[in-house]
């Protein structure tokens, strides 16, 4: 698993606060990839973030405890967030907000 340091983490606090998309979204790109390489992820998770990411998110990774469980992506704003929840459904998403 590949070592993450303390001050990329912060990359991601520090994106946020600053309202700052593309940082925040590649944070969550990468973080997305070390829970792959923790084997918390599963295909159906791997299968939504990319079709996330495919439709323009400017970020996506699983959330929660894994295995089935749930993702976030990034929109660029509400109308894109709408266009990604259409393309969410369409990846087999259950529920989107």
């Amino acid at each position: 698993v590949t070592p993450v340091p303390l001050a990329k983490m912060r990359l991601a606090r520090t994106a946020l606060l600053a309202n700052d998309g593309p940082i925040l979204g590649a944070r969550l790109n990468a973080n997305h990839v070390i829970l792959q390489e923790l084997g918390v992820s599963c295909a159906a998770l791997d299968q939504l973030c990319a079709a996330a990411s495919t439709a323009g998110a400017l970020g996506a990774k699983m959330s929660g405890g894994g295995h089935g469980g749930n993702m976030i992506a990034l929109a660029r704003d509400a109308v894109h967030a709408e266009v990604l929840r259409e393309v969410l459904r369409a990846a087999g998403a259950v529920r989107v907000f």
